[in-house]
């Protein structure tokens, strides 16, 4: 993966320090548990049943490392849907969650489904938009937060 240094105020990524990578369950259930549970449990107030919903043994697990500290992950269940895409606050804006997006599709596009989609939360559609999501339909409640089906072109 070629991933040039980024910046963001007074913070950078050094690209060598970074690692994306497909992961398996078993073994990195706590860091991708990690991050799930600072972005969307403790900073968005999803309940942690909702959250944790135990259907990460059914998914392919994506991670995202930076000097060995979980920061980014997401999930692609077998037919096609990405879960649980989210990057820790502090390394957002840095071009970790575009990373993330590229690995999980590539995986994705491997498959064979009918489609590639996912539930954007309505403050994160034109980043899949600039991915190459489209909008399908009206935006509806999940997790007390609203979302929109976007689907991959």
């Amino acid at each position: 993966m070629d991933l040039q240094p980024l910046s963001l105020k007074k913070f950078s990524v050094d690209k060598n320090s970074l690692d994306i990578f497909e992961a398996n369950w078993d073994q990195f259930s706590q860091d991708i548990s990690e991050v799930r549970k600072k972005v969307f449990i403790q900073e968005q107030k999803v309940p942690s049943a909702i959250e944790m919903d135990g259907n990460d043994l059914e998914c392919y697990q994506f991670l995202a490392k930076y000097e060995d500290q979980p920061i980014g992950t997401a999930r692609l269940r077998k037919y096609g849907k990405i879960e649980r895409v989210s990057v820790i606050k502090q390394y957002r804006g840095l071009g970790i969650g575009m990373k993330i997006m590229e690995i999980v599709l590539t995986k994705a596009h491997s498959l064979d489904v009918n489609e590639i989609y996912l539930h954007s939360q309505m403050e994160s559609k034109y980043f899949y938009e600039n991915i190459g999501f489209a909008i399908i339909g009206e935006s509806f409640l999940e997790a007390d937060i609203e979302h929109i089906k976007m689907v991959y072109n």
